[in-house]
């Protein structure tokens, strides 16, 4: 009897210890679940798991792993192709051509022809020029006007250009024989901070790479093609359409135009913060802008339309003259503002925002440390410049006598030339300050 006892109390007491065993067990297998979903970051119960990408998927990815391996050798191969240039310092890589597409712009370079366009890009993509694109856009060119001659800045017997690629933009640059460098920079920005770029930065730099001073002046002559289509072709900062010939001399008010097919705008800013504003503004048929004189003359009412070309509005901006000592560079800027889906460009609240530029025509040296601001020196006191000495007719006048006498040390009087040298510069602030009034 108690050899019994004894036997069911040791059965007794091993079922309760595996019991006890087995709850251990338990609780130790819920503790490591728990420390899985501490370290797993939280995965709950009756989640799924990550569902495996489709062959779609797959292939879309590696097309771009692949993208980004050949996009990532080619910039490593260009950067080897890389050049300084010698007097402005900037470092490029030579192109044929280059496509600068930043937000809602695209800038397109073209080294075959020396020319450019600029697109704006809606919100499905799609991009429409502001400029002609006939003859590869060669009809939108910049011209120089040295002496009585003007040279158009595009692929010809007397001009070489060069497509230039840049980290932060494009460039196109024109040697004129062994007398002139001329570098149009183009670059973009976001008129708000965090949005898209909308906003195209050109940047004229003129070189003068003889041992003379040089007076030089410079134009823009543009194939405008989005208002075509429309009663009128352009509309003024103060509203006003214009539908035939027309011509703006102040900027105080006027400080930019827009062609507009009312879909896409493009805004040209002509005064404002770091803007170099024109002397004249004309609006006229884009061959009479071509054909005519360096700065046009303009009849009120007339068409845009031609024998040749119905409703072939473009307009002519025309810079002052400056002047460009030997071995120096000069520069200047201004802005051209898109908007797409019907929106309102925003060009004139950006310049409002950049930091001020009293000195809006820069003379830069050359050195690879940067561009450094220099001011000529006037050393002869010049009488007030009256209102006959503003006319174009005497400026060229003047302008013809300096580089005659620069031209032949045997003729040249450096007391006289110093002194029309000095007539000229304060002609030329004089120009400067109307055209801020």
């Amino acid at each position: 009897m108690i050899r019994r006892v004894i036997l069911l109390f040791a059965v007794s007491f091993f079922l309760f210890a595996a019991c006890k065993s087995s709850e251990k067990v338990a609780d130790s297998g819920d503790m490591e679940g728990s420390s899985v979903v501490q370290l797993g970051g939280g995965v709950e119960e009756g989640s799924e798991e990550p569902k495996p990408l489709s062959k779609e998927e797959l292939a879309e990815l590696k097309k771009k792993e692949k993208e980004a391996k050949k996009a990532k050798k080619a910039d490593e191969k260009r950067r080897k192709r890389e050049v300084t240039d010698k007097y402005l310092g900037v470092v490029y890589t030579p192109e044929k051509t280059y496509d600068l597409r930043s937000g809602k712009v695209h800038v397109a370079l073209r080294g075959s022809t020396g020319s450019f366009n600029i697109y704006a890009i809606d919100s499905k993509n799609k991009e429409t020029p502001i400029l002609s694109t006939a003859d590869d856009s060669s009809t939108s060119y910049f011209s120089i006007l040295i002496g009585k001659r003007e040279y158009r800045l595009n692929k010809t017997a007397s001009i070489n250009a060069q497509v230039r690629q840049k980290d932060d933009g494009g460039q196109i640059a024109y040697l004129l024989d062994k007398q002139l460098q001329i570098v149009l920079d183009f670059s973009t920005a976001a008129s708000v901070v965090g949005e898209d770029d909308d906003i195209v930065k050109i940047s004229v730099y003129v070189t003068n790479l003889t041992q003379n001073r040089q007076v030089l002046a410079i134009k823009a002559v543009l194939d405008t093609i989005l208002g075509e289509n429309l009663d009128y072709h352009f509309v003024t900062a103060t509203g006003q359409k214009i539908e035939t010939e027309t011509q703006l001399l102040l900027f105080r008010e006027d400080r930019y135009f827009l062609s507009t097919n009312e879909k896409t705008t493009a805004q040209f800013l002509l005064n404002g913060k770091t803007i170099w504003s024109p002397e004249c503004v004309s609006f006229a048929n884009r061959d009479a802008l071509v054909h005519g004189l360096w700065v046009p003359v303009i009849t009120e009412s007339k068409s845009f339309s031609s024998v040749l070309a119905y409703n072939n509005s473009g307009v002519c901006i025309n810079w002052p003259y400056f002047i460009v000592e030997a071995d120096d560079t000069y520069s200047f800027s201004f802005y051209i503002a898109l908007a797409t889906d019907k929106e309102q460009p925003k060009g004139l609240s950006f310049v409002d925002t950049l930091a001020d530029d009293s000195q809006r025509m820069q003379s830069v040296d050359g050195s690879k440390t940067g561009i450094t601001v220099k001011k000529p020196d006037v050393d002869f006191i010049v009488a007030p410049i009256t209102d006959d000495k503003l006319d174009p007719a005497y400026i060229q006048n003047l302008i013809d006598r300096i580089n005659s006498l620069s031209s032949d040390p045997a003729l040249v009087d450096r007391t006289e030339l110093r002194q029309l040298n000095a007539e000229l510069d304060a002609i030329m602030e004089r120009i400067r300050q109307l055209n801020q009034r």
